[in-house]
């Protein structure tokens, strides 16, 4: 909620402190302590996530993965966050191929509707317009803006972003 509020830098120091008292805590392999750490790939910039934990921040899908399975609402949210981290590191055929798997899971699991399924095809349609396929991207944001705009209403900030990153392809901008 601080970084949607502007208070990025708050957030991330936050998030830090939160992970390092889950670990004290918990444990490393706890749940929560891995949501938490999927959190830092997410909100990070890009320079950070490569440097963050020794430079393994990176490989925490994985990590999920072993620890909870492949299906688990947290390894899920971990291997959306990598493909954020991903794209922002122009890395954009792995990003590609890691959130196109994490919207099919999260539409299988949860619905075209929820939320968190709109959030990755929002993502989808980024990675697909950085690689080119900007018509594919506008058909994504158009799908996603009018989601929203039923689920949240044409005032909510989220209906407001999809709509401005869907006028930014028509536009020809791949990377708003």
């Amino acid at each position: 909620m601080l970084a949607n509020l502007g208070r990025r830098e708050e957030a991330v120091t936050l998030l830090r402190d939160t992970v390092a008292g889950r670990r004290t805590a918990l444990g490393v392999e706890h749940p929560l302590t891995l949501r938490a750490r999927a959190g830092l790939l997410e909100m990070l910039p890009a320079a950070d996530v490569v440097t963050e934990e020794g430079g393994t921040l990176l490989s925490l899908p994985s990590e999920c993965e072993r620890i909870l399975g492949p299906d688990h609402t947290v390894t899920l949210g971990a291997r959306h966050n990598h493909a954020w981290a991903l794209y922002l590191l122009g890395r954009f055929d792995e990003a590609d191929r890691e959130i196109r798997q994490v919207v099919e899971a999260y539409e299988r699991r949860f619905g075209p509707e929820y939320p968190i399924v709109l959030a990755a095809r929002q993502l989808l349609s980024r990675t697909r317009a950085a690689l080119g396929h900007l018509e594919e991207a506008i058909a994504l944001m158009t799908d996603v803006a009018e989601r929203r705009d039923r689920g949240l209403g044409p005032e909510h900030p989220f209906t407001g972003a999809s709509r401005n990153l869907l006028d930014a392809y028509r536009a020809g901008r791949s990377r708003p």
